[in-house]
């Protein structure tokens, strides 16, 4: 696998869970890294055995900070770095995923744009629906601080 950078890594990842979750919402989903990343186990000679790879724990702590943002609900995180469980868009990831582009009411929304994208395996367009997504959050979150 050709090595990616963090922030490339990311988008994709979080392309592929929203899109799973919108997809399912609102029931939970169980997340499994083996279905996100090429090599979800690693052999650690320390320990003699196959542990959660690097790219394992990378999908978890994408999670993670997807959970810390506000976008996902989950259960507690797995030790292991293999599994995230019970999870589910939270309000505010739901309505960013349902967002249609401005000016465009007869498009898609920015949740069946990523979906179609990360069925189709067009990653670029997955990143680029991710990346308008958190800006819209990002956007969003600002506009609540400023009026406080």
């Amino acid at each position: 696998m050709p090595e990616r950078d963090n922030i490339s890594f990311f988008d994709e990842l979080t392309g592929q869970v929203l899109a799973r979750l919108y997809s399912t919402f609102p029931v939970p989903a169980i997340l499994l890294a083996k279905d996100f990343v090429d090599q979800p186990l690693a052999y650690n000679e320390h320990v003699m055995s196959e542990v959660a790879s690097s790219q394992s724990e990378f999908f978890i702590s994408t999670c993670e900070w997807l959970r810390q943002a506000g976008y996902i609900n989950t259960a507690d995180r797995d030790p292991n770095n293999l599994i995230v469980r019970e999870v589910v868009l939270t309000a505010k990831g739901l309505e960013l995923l349902k967002v249609k582009p401005e000016n465009l009411s007869d498009e898609p929304s920015l949740g069946e744009q990523l979906t179609a994208a990360t069925q189709e395996g067009a990653t670029d367009a997955a990143k680029k629906a991710v990346g308008q997504i958190l800006g819209l959050g990002a956007r969003f979150m600002m506009e609540g601080i400023r009026s406080l």
